[in-house]
């Protein structure tokens, strides 16, 4: 288990605590709020825009109070330190989509797209030249540092707040947008699901669902087409009804 410092401190515990605190959770209007605003800090600020957009592509100049919020989210999103899903995203989804070097293609089964792959990886592997930028970050640099510190406490001020903003806010948020990806890598690299805009080297596809529940990320063909456009939808293809969702997060964060 070579991925297992990853493994141990924050996938299982997060899978853990997601079965055993629903036991002791309301489900209720409150609970309902809660995720919501989870699932547009963690699933939109945090991933679509934090780690994938800002980090990995650089299509967006945020404000210097946003950048420290958006990094914070990036990490209490619990996939792995920003500064890795850049280098893994830049360095071999989009140079080798769909070959052998592009650890999460569906080419390998889409078990192992999913989710497989995370339990196989080797974190060692890694070639950090793919995101030199990120590694100079010196906020970057001390959140790589103290990554399942900044997590487990994070968890324990929410708990003690509210355990149902630990679970609503928190885990519940941050499993959707977790998994939310896992269904990005398997269906958006899948042939004969979605459709294509544009006769990309890799097999990215478009899936309207997905593109609408995961912040845009489901406008996948569209992005591999334009990984610049920190529009995924219209912007890229021209067509009106391809919404990029994420778009709306956008204007109080960026210069």
């Amino acid at each position: 288990m070579k991925n297992y410092k990853y493994l141990l401190t924050t996938f299982f515990p997060l899978h853990i605590l997601l079965v055993l605190l629903f036991f002791f959770v309301d489900y209720n209007f409150t609970s309902l709020l809660y995720f919501l605003a989870g699932y547009i800090f963690i699933g939109g600020y945090g991933v679509a825009i934090g780690l994938h957009r800002w980090a990995s592509h650089r299509s967006i100049i945020l404000k210097s109070w946003a950048e420290n919020l958006i990094i914070y989210a990036s990490v209490l999103s619990c996939q792995g330190h920003p500064i890795w899903w850049a280098a893994v995203h830049r360095g071999y989804h989009h140079r080798f989509a769909d070959t052998e070097k592009d650890e999460h293609s569906p080419i390998f089964g889409r078990w192992h797209a999913f989710v497989g792959w995370i339990l196989k990886h080797n974190p060692t592997s890694v070639n950090y030249k793919f995101a030199v930028d990120l590694v100079r970050n010196k906020k970057m640099a001390f959140t790589a540092k103290y990554y399942e510190i900044i997590i487990l406490l994070s968890w324990i001020v929410l708990g003690l707040i509210d355990l149902n903003l630990l679970y609503w806010f928190a885990i519940v948020p941050t499993i959707v947008a977790f998994h939310g990806e896992g269904l990005i890598n398997t269906f958006c690299h899948s042939d004969n699901v979605g459709y294509r805009n544009f006769e990309t080297k890799d097999k990215s596809r478009n899936i309207p669902m997905l593109g609408l529940m995961f912040w845009g990320n489901g406008w996948h063909n569209n992005h591999h087409q334009m990984p610049s456009s920190f529009d995924f939808g219209k912007s890229v293809s021209g067509k009106k009804w391809e919404f990029d969702t994420c778009t709306l997060l956008s204007h109080l964060i960026k210069k």
